[in-house]
């Protein structure tokens, strides 16, 4: 039977992608790969707002800090209120760390997620090249799907390693600073720098705290390996 132009063109379309249940799969696996990307780009973005917002609060903090430290290296008069009102915001700020570390370990057990779908994708890319009824644009397909499939793989890896080691840092950082940020308080109260081992000036207070927070956030999640 001959053909016409019309048909030889539908013909040659169906050629190029085989049968309808390879073709539906290379399509599902294309759509899934491109999801993929997408929410692995989506995370690399909150990690970079989340650990920008962190520095802000960090570098406010540090500000306060060493206002506070300044008055105190000086003397003042003990629970001199105007310290005690920077003590308090730069307690504020502390706390906006540790919530901004919280999001990253959020932010962690999502990745753990994609990790896993990775792996779940990959495994689905190799079992469809046993399918019957493909031709060769379709394996090419395939291939194509699957080595973008391994950079995401990559991209995963490393979005882990950067939040592991985001939230070790964090977690090193604020552990620091409510210790040193406690020594304030009792400078604040003294009127001058000093350890809690020296005589406390005579009327002095410790500062109230204003504004409460969560605690510290523990050791950075430890995820899991990317399956393969």
């Amino acid at each position: 039977m001959v053909t016409t132009s019309a048909g030889a063109s539908q013909a040659g379309t169906v050629s190029q992608t085989g049968t309808q249940t390879v073709q539906t799969r290379v399509q599902q696996l294309r759509a899934d790969q491109s999801a993929l990307a997408g929410g692995i780009a989506q995370q690399q973005q909150q990690l970079n707002a989340t650990r920008n917002q962190i520095n802000g609060d960090a570098s406010a903090y540090g500000g306060l800090v060493s206002s506070i430290t300044a008055r105190l290296q000086g003397g003042t008069t003990p629970g001199n209120p105007e310290l005690v009102a920077q003590w308090n915001q730069a307690q504020a700020r502390l706390d906006a760390v540790t919530m901004g570390i919280g999001q990253l370990n959020s932010l962690a057990s999502q990745v753990t997620t994609q990790a896993s779908v990775a792996g779940y994708l990959i495994d689905n890319i190799r079992a469809t090249f046993a399918v019957g009824g493909a031709v060769e644009a379709d394996h090419r397909n395939l291939r194509a799907i699957e080595a973008q499939t391994a950079r995401s793989i990559q991209d995963v890896d490393r979005l882990i390693s950067e939040l592991n080691s985001e939230i070790a840092r964090q977690n090193a950082y604020l552990a620091r600073e409510r210790s040193n940020l406690a020594a304030l308080s009792f400078g604040i109260a003294m009127g001058r720098l000093g350890g809690p081992g020296q005589q406390r000036a005579p009327g002095g207070g410790m500062p109230r705290r204003v504004v409460s927070g969560p605690e510290a956030i523990g050791a950075p999640v430890q995820l899991s390996a990317v399956p393969r």
